[in-house]
């Protein structure tokens, strides 16, 4: 699958991808996963790109999957292939190359968990995150229960999980999931110079350091297959149903 809502950008040796669904504050569906895959898989390959920076377009990051969709999902295609979310993780999970985000506005649910994935994360002064599964009847998925303790320690992700409460962006530097907080309109510019300073060293130690560090990733995918098989028995179930229409009414 292919989609308009993500756009592919080259600033030197710097594979730039963004998140271009602004009407709907660049939630995510499965041409969006496939389309994210697909450019994390060939900026993987392509040795003329040595860093992959992330960000979304105007004023968000991400609200997350898009939740009429994640209760519908379509037909993946019979190629054979992994498709939609699973497409996506497993592009972030063997992924060889650093990777740099650049977060404002809301990053809700995967907006927010697949930053664990992440090398370095920018948040802009706006930038709000949220994991709401508990409030949604569900569980954390990306490998978010490893991730997230291993970034921001047992205490503050339990709280976050259960809680659903919005993470701010200097609590996220405090916290370690992000590198420093940008002011909103200097996000991109300063993010691309990072990923430049990056993408400036020799390819081949980049790619040996990340390995060095994957251990956190390593154990991620791991928790993400367990997770997947609860977050499909959770979706099915009538109580997530029922904390989905709980949850719109609080959130009109």
């Amino acid at each position: 699958m292919s989609s308009d809502a993500v756009r592919i950008e080259d600033h030197g040796r710097v594979r730039e991808i963004v998140i271009d669904r602004p009407e709907a504050r660049n939630a995510l569906d499965t041409a969006m996963f496939d389309a994210l895959a697909a450019a994390l898989e060939a900026a993987d390959r392509d040795q003329a790109i040595s860093c992959l920076l992330i960000r979304g377009a105007d004023d968000h990051f991400s609200a997350g999957w898009d939740l009429g969709e994640a209760e519908h999902p379509p037909a993946p295609p019979q190629d054979g292939r992994e498709h939609g979310y699973p497409a996506l993780m497993t592009a972030l999970e063997q992924l060889r190359k650093p990777i740099v985000a650049a977060v404002r506005g809301v990053a809700v649910g995967i907006g927010f968990t697949l930053l664990g994935h992440v090398d370095l994360v920018l948040v802009g002064r706006s930038a709000r995150l949220r994991a709401p599964f508990a409030a949604l009847g569900l569980c954390p998925e990306a490998g978010s229960s490893a991730t997230f303790p291993a970034l921001l320690g047992p205490q503050l992700t339990a709280e976050l999980f259960y809680t659903g409460r919005w993470l701010g962006a200097d609590e996220a530097v405090a916290a370690g999931l992000a590198l420093r907080v940008v002011e909103d309109e200097e996000l991109t510019d300063q993010a691309r110079q990072l990923a430049t300073a990056v993408a400036d060293q020799p390819l081949v130690s980049l790619t040996t350091t990340k390995g060095l560090l994957r251990a956190r990733i390593d154990e991620a995918r791991q928790a993400r297959i367990v997770e997947d098989l609860r977050f499909a028995e959770l979706l099915r179930g009538p109580d997530h149903r029922a904390a989905v229409a709980k949850f719109m009414e609080r959130s009109a």
